[in-house]
């Protein structure tokens, strides 16, 4: 799926989360099976490597990116980003920035909220993996200050898409985990959603994320965040909820072309 924000900008870059349909235009379609559907990406999920192997070249053949060129972290629920350019440990990485012409960056999700951050006027990009301890870790605004020193970007500037997610009304999460975002700024009001027929609190990602955003100057009219629930719509899209943590992951990401 494509988001509507980044239309303006297809001439130069592509912005995207995958499924777990895996099939190509030119059809081909991704090999990977059972929980990890067809196009499974991510190489850390108990996946054949073979298979993961062979879905990133049909990925990069399709949209004529270099092998070399594609930018997959080992995410292990850190706030920690790394700039492409200046490094190529991406061990317990969850998110990636790059302005490389070519590069394509991104990261796996499966419930969490994968965010995409593009600089249309440094033509540089940012993808960050925030479940609710990379957003407590503040890793949006950590990845927004790496665009600013980095590249010079201009936060009213940045367009921002959050993909598929879990939502409100099936995430539910401990009390132990407000202190946490109140910690460290968050409006505990808006965020965390309680209701009589709920045994626990449920805890609203997108608004987390979209608190985020506006707080680190991002314009409103700026940020498109998908309705898509990943645990109700686990036919298209994957969802650690449903199926566990042995499963395929959505890959988001943007592709910086030359």
């Amino acid at each position: 799926m494509k988001y509507k924000i980044f239309e303006p900008y297809e001439d130069r870059m592509i912005a995207f989360s995958t499924t777990r349909e895996g099939y190509f235009k030119n059809n081909t379609e991704g090999v990977s099976k059972g929980q990890y559907g067809r196009l499974n990406l991510c190489h850390y999920v108990g996946d054949n490597p073979e298979h993961v192997r062979i879905n990133r070249q049909l990925f990069c053949q399709y949209h004529n990116i270099e092998p070399n060129n594609l930018f997959i972290p080992r995410q292990t629920h850190t706030n920690n980003v790394k700039c492409v350019s200046e490094t190529d440990d991406f061990e317990e990485t969850d998110g990636l920035i790059s302005d490389i012409k070519g590069s394509c960056i991104g990261i796996n999700t499966a419930d969490c909220l994968p965010v995409l951050i593009y600089d249309p006027t440094h033509h540089a990009a940012a993808t960050l993996h925030a479940g609710w301890r990379g957003l407590v870790g503040r890793i949006v605004t950590k990845g927004i200050a790496m665009m600013k020193e980095k590249y010079g970007s201009n936060p009213s500037e940045l367009l921002c898409a959050v993909g598929p997610a879990i939502s409100t009304e099936i995430y539910e999460v401990g009390d132990e985990l407000k202190p946490q975002f109140a910690d460290t700024g968050f409006p505990i009001e808006d965020i965390f959603i309680d209701r009589a027929d709920w045994a626990k609190s449920h805890l609203d990602l997108k608004a987390a994320v979209r608190f985020e955003l506006l707080n680190n100057s991002i314009a409103e009219q700026n940020i498109e965040i998908s309705d898509i629930c990943t645990f109700r719509n686990s036919d298209m899209f994957f969802s650690a909820r449903r199926f566990g943590i042995n499963s395929g992951r959505i890959f988001s990401g943007i592709f910086l072309k030359t």
